[in-house]
């Protein structure tokens, strides 16, 4: 069977509101060499043609050949042949990378060796893993090996060691007839209540294992799990809450390299274009390159090894890994949180700047993103706007006497033209958006809070802290709060992609849904006061973001507190 080259054909329709993270402002990105980490590899190599630069047989070598075997493709697709000439070319004492390999093949009794084997190095150098013969002295089947060390349950090799598993998931779909639904369920059952996945596979593990769980997700796109499916969006989130204001990830408490390049190609398998939805990631890893080419890692304490700069040119050149993968795409999952100082704050979305060092008449109160998610506009109580990224700054009340202060912002579905709307319930139009109506001549018997709109651009909602809804336009009435006591006032309003459902929100985390809007229960864990309400694509999903900056996940089997940032002025809104 061919190499697979990598798309998982349906993501099965809508996508998922998972909030992966990309703190703000994110790092510049820096300069990787490729050439120069091959060049240290290529210093490392050890007499016997291989790379165990800290006396661990099998462990450093596979990961070094795919490493220089991805920092000699030069087009835009994968050349197996390129790539074995080039691994053939590293030559020590008369011995190449593939004699090590050759020699590996024909010693390894372990089904989760064979199974690395097949995935880092016979499938990208595009040698049939049934015939391992790089030194021609006799073929070795890999498959047969991995194969032999199957179990009833679907697991592969020794009981709790869970990446043997995840490897032989990925060469089953490459090579095999698939992955068996044995080994995906077993995968399934092994995820953490965290989301994660730990080195053991004990669901009941609490532990943070990034390494692991970049591989797992790989394995599960392997398998053909929905990569928006619940298991595959709660390890997104899982990875979201646990990357660094950095941008890496860490292991045993320091910064990791290799966590931080296993989250990447496991972000990458599920879908997510980490050069946009997660570029601080991509910008701490590459800026971990020494000037020797190698890519600094705490374990250099050791003395240094090939591990993280084979792992460093994987992730950042992605083209053999994932060997399975999604469709790339930004998904309409992050999001961005506003403080009242004009702070940004970005999470699994583009930062493009801020207010933050801007002397300001009016503290700013809202957030909208531009459709497409390369822009934003920040609003002050003035009604002064900023425009950041690819969104163009239309209008603003900046130079008007309102009655009452502006409150939020909404944008056009087009992302030319957006609505400032005040307390009193006055709309204001700019761009392609349409006014249609408002409270401004009504008496409320509380102030307007915020404002969402439908998928056509031709209605909108506007809410009161009571949660009373006003519909204007296309907008349909579908139900609000305001015969309801409520513990806590009503603070912003999201409508589902259809336009046929909205959220309310309270300061204390209550959310009531109506129309198609899912109802998700009370949270486990409520921050507070909660400011504002931020849906996505699906109608059962959303985030809520507190004024201390942590934002909760909302969404099936997952319910996810983001650490709050450090902040100069409380959080105002969230958008996407």
């Amino acid at each position: 069977m061919s190499r697979m080259t990598g798309v998982v054909g349906a993501v099965l329709g809508a996508l998922a509101l998972v909030a992966t993270l990309a703190p703000a402002p994110p790092a510049a990105a820096a300069a990787f060499d490729p050439a120069l980490a091959a060049a240290f590899l290529r210093s490392q190599q050890q007499p016997d043609g291989g790379f165990e630069t800290q006396g661990f047989p099998g462990f450093e070598t596979p990961d070094a050949v795919l490493a220089l075997a991805e920092a000699s493709q030069t087009g835009p697709g994968w050349n197996g042949n390129a790539a074995r000439v080039a691994v053939a070319a590293v030559v020590r004492n008369g011995k190449s990378p593939l004699d090590y390999l050759d020699d590996l093949a024909e010693t390894t009794t372990s089904a989760g060796q064979a199974a690395k084997l097949i995935v880092l190095d016979a499938a990208p150098l595009s040698i049939p893993p049934t015939q391992f013969d790089p030194q021609g002295d006799g073929a070795v089947n890999l498959m047969a090996k991995m194969e032999g060390g199957r179990r009833a349950d679907g697991s592969f090799g020794s009981p709790g060691t869970l990446n043997a598993t995840l490897y032989a998931a990925i060469a089953e779909a490459e090579f095999g007839d698939g992955t068996p639904a044995a080994t995906r369920d077993f995968i399934l059952a092994a995820q953490q209540a965290n989301g994660g996945w730990g080195f053991s596979g004990d669901p009941k593990g609490t532990e943070v294992d990034v390494d692991t769980t970049g591989l797992a997700l790989q394995a599960l796109v392997a398998a053909r799990v929905d990569p928006y499916s619940t298991a595959a969006r709660r390890a997104v989130a899982f990875l979201r809450a646990n990357q660094l204001p950095s941008g890496g990830w860490e292991a045993f408490g320091e910064e990791d390299p290799n966590s931080t390049a296993t989250a990447i190609l496991g972000l990458t398998a599920a879908g997510r274009a980490v050069e946009t939805c997660w570029p601080s990631a991509i910008a701490s890893l590459a800026g971990r390159q020494a000037a020797d080419g190698h890519v600094a890692s705490p374990n250099d304490t050791y003395g240094a090894s090939t591990f993280a700069t084979s792992q460093a040119v994987q992730a950042l050149g992605r083209k053999a890994l994932p060997a399975v993968r999604a469709p790339a795409y930004c998904p309409d999952d992050g999001y961005r949180m506003v403080a009242a100082d004009g702070g940004v704050f970005a999470r699994g979305a583009p930062w493009f700047g801020s207010a933050a060092g801007l002397h300001l008449n009016r503290p700013v109160v809202g957030i909208a993103g531009r459709p497409g998610g390369q822009g934003y506009w920040l609003v002050a109580g003035d009604g002064g706007v900023f425009a950041y990224g690819d969104a163009r700054f239309l209008g603003s009340t900046g130079a008007m006497t309102l009655t009452k202060p502006v409150v939020g912002i909404a944008a056009t579905p087009s992302g030319s033209g957006y609505w400032l709307v005040g307390s009193d319930g006055g709309v204001f139009a700019y761009g392609d958006a349409p006014f249609l109506g408002s409270t401004g001549a009504l008496t409320l018997n509380r102030p307007i809070v915020g404002m969402a709109v439908t998928p056509s651009g031709n209605g909108y909602w506007l809410v009161a802290s009571d949660g009373g809804v006003f519909a204007y336009g296309d907008a349909r009435f579908l139900g609000s709060t305001g015969a309801l006591s409520l513990n806590r006032p009503i603070v912003g309003m999201a409508a589902t992609p259809s336009g046929n459902g909205y959220w309310l929100v309270g300061a204390d985390d209550g959310v009531f849904a109506y129309g198609d809007a899912s109802f998700l229960g009370t949270p486990a864990a409520t921050p507070g006061p909660v400011v504002g309400i931020r849906s996505g694509t699906r109608s059962d999903s959303f985030v809520t973001a507190d004024a201390q900056g942590r934002a909760v996940t909302h969404g099936p089997g997952i319910e996810v507190v983001d650490p709050a940032p450090a902040l100069n002025a409380p959080v105002v809104g969230i958008a996407g």
